[in-house]
């Protein structure tokens, strides 16, 4: 995650706790945070003759204090196509015939990491859980076909677990979904299962594949096969980058962004 046009959110989380050295990134004392900015576009049909295309740029700042964390993310938006709903950066979007820009979706995601008990070398297979709560503002404009206009809520349970150099990790959640006047939209289940791998110590690639139920009858579900990397460029500063290949008619028939980051 977030939207699940970057490598989930669980990925990050991973990471981070790898990084600092296991279960000891959740001790009381501790403290950090973390400020990026991505680009991310995508292009496709969406079971459509025409195209529509898809920009996002959004500014992420991250508190973590102890096990729990606190993010929110202000983004940039463009899109252009033809009228309809599609599956936009942080759920559906009615979108307008042409091009529109401006202000997305203003996101809160809460979160608190629960670790493995003390035994955990001993017992690789427990996880580690991030319990995930979120909410969509509706800061996008709806007139301007760069939202629905209305208030999104979520539930997530992150789970990843630490194997050597590889980390397998899954995500199950469940969104529910404002409806705008004139649509009646579904509330949705979410899913992703994936690993990722340490090539060395500052560079991890991983694959992961992502599912969303279809938010209406006009919808199709999403589904994508999403490869990523990520480079420590030193202490502080990180790099990732990503590609994705839609799978089904919901999706984007292909997607790739980057992300800059700086953790202190």
């Amino acid at each position: 995650m977030l939207s699940r046009w970057v490598w989930p959110v669980v990925a990050g989380s991973a990471l981070a706790v790898l990084c600092t050295g296991g279960p000891a990134v959740a001790e009381p004392l501790y403290t950090r945070f973390k400020v990026s900015l991505g680009y991310h576009y995508s292009s496709g049909t969406y079971g459509t003759s025409d195209t529509t295309e898809i920009a996002y740029v959004p500014l992420v700042a991250k508190a973590e204090v102890g096990a729990w964390s606190l993010q929110g993310t202000i983004p940039y938006l463009r899109i252009s196509g033809p009228p309809g709903l599609v599956e936009g950066p942080n759920g559906p979007v009615q979108t307008t015939s042409g091009e529109a820009d401006g202000l997305g979706d203003v996101l809160l995601r809460g979160a608190y990491l629960v670790q493995p008990p003390r035994l955990w070398p001993q017992l690789p297979w427990l996880p580690f859980v991030d319990l995930v709560g979120l909410i969509k503002f509706p800061t996008a404009s709806r007139s301007a076909g760069l939202g629905t206009g209305e208030f999104d809520f979520g539930l997530e349970s992150e789970l990843f677990w630490s194997a050597g150099k590889f980390t397998p990790f899954g995500t199950v959640g469940y969104r529910f979904l404002g409806s705008p006047p004139g649509s009646n939209l579904h509330d949705v289940f979410l899913g992703t299962v994936g690993g990722l791998y340490a090539i060395i110590e500052s560079v991890h690639a991983g694959l992961f594949l992502d599912y969303r139920q279809a938010a209406s009858a006009t919808s199709g579900e999403r589904l994508e096969l999403v490869p990523f990397g990520s480079w420590q460029l030193d202490r502080h500063w990180s790099a990732d980058v990503y590609a994705s290949a839609g799978l089904a008619t919901g999706s984007p028939d292909a997607g790739t962004g980057l992300q800059l980051a700086y953790t202190w």
